[in-house]
Parts: C-alpha cells; structure tokens; sequence
C-alpha cells in the first residue's frame, strides 16, 4: 500500500480542505479512481492517515464484470474483492470524521439517488443502499432504463465501492463538493 498520492487523490482533497473553513476539523477525503482509490483522514493539515486501496472503478470492473450491466454474481464477487480491501482501514481510521470526496464519479451516484445538483450534495448511506439496491434488481434482470441507472460498469464500480467504503468505514452520509468549492 503506497502512502505517495497523485494531485487528483484522495490527500489533496484533504489538504485543500483543512487549508479553508473545514480547518482542524476531524475529516476524512475518498478518492474513487479508475486504477485504485484513496483516502486521507484525521484532524491537521498533514493527513493521520493516508491510504490507497487496490480498488478502483476500471480495475474493479474488469477484474469483476464480465458483463454490462454486471451479473448478480459479479456483484457479489466484486463486494467482496471491495470488502477485503476496505476492511483494514476501519481499524486505523480517526473516529469521528465527516466524510468528503470531490469525485464526478460520486457526483453521478448522488444524482442517481435523486439528490439535486448543487455545488455541495449531502448523500447519506440510505439513499446510497436504495440506489444499490436498483442496480441489483438491473443484475438480477430488471431491464436498466426501468431503474433510469446510467449505463456502464463504471458507474456500477463506482456505486458498489462508495457503498461498501461508507458501510464498513461506518460514514452515514459523504459531502461531494464540486471543485469550485473545495
């Protein structure tokens, strides 16, 4: 696990935020991307943890859906690829942090679930489970547009890994902040 984190990772993110309003607060930044995903947390300018998990949209996809949209059983095959990766941060991740990210990717899944466009959505866990939950039903042979789900595995990646990194980091909602605003 590399701790060297590119310009577009998970620990800009966090250092542009405690640089503003959010400064000394306890945060935690994710980075879903297509190689692998990132996250920065703790409560100083300098993150307390910084992490990068071998899980991204495009890796995930191709190392676990062999079709668009993704089986039921690749989905519950790429849940535990993302699970096996997610798992050990919850030991070493600062209690009580907010959850932050400034992904496109993430972005989508909050318009997918219905949160209106603004520059800073609030997602909770819930609406996160719910849009999961239509994407199932797609794998188990709901045709997609009955679930009006964009298309690709990507977006399915990228669902699936915000879902598992909320539920077993223990986040009940992620604040996505557009980049005019980070």
């Amino acid at each position: 696990m590399s701790t060297h984190l590119s310009p577009n990772d998970a620990g800009t993110l966090y250092q542009a935020l405690q640089a503003g309003p959010l400064a000394g607060s306890p945060i935690t930044a994710l980075r879903i991307g297509a190689g692998h995903s990132s996250i920065a947390s703790g409560t100083q300018a300098q993150a307390l943890l910084l992490r990068t998990l071998e899980v991204g949209y495009y890796a995930t996809a191709a190392a676990c859906f062999r079709h668009d949209p993704p089986a039921e059983g690749e989905l519950e095959h790429a849940i535990q690829v993302v699970e096996d990766a997610v798992m050990p941060v919850h030991a070493v991740l600062p209690p009580g942090t907010t959850l932050y990210t400034a992904d496109a990717g993430i972005r989508q899944v909050a318009l997918a679930a219905g949160i209106e466009a603004q520059p800073e959505m609030t997602l909770p866990l819930d609406a996160v489970e719910r849009t999961f939950h239509r994407l199932a039903a797609v794998a188990m042979g709901r045709p997609p547009a009955q679930e009006g789900l964009p298309e690709g595995s990507a977006f399915a990646a990228t669902l699936l890994i915000l879902r598992e990194c909320m539920q077993h980091l223990g986040f009940d909602r992620i604040v996505i902040r557009s980049d005019t605003v980070v």
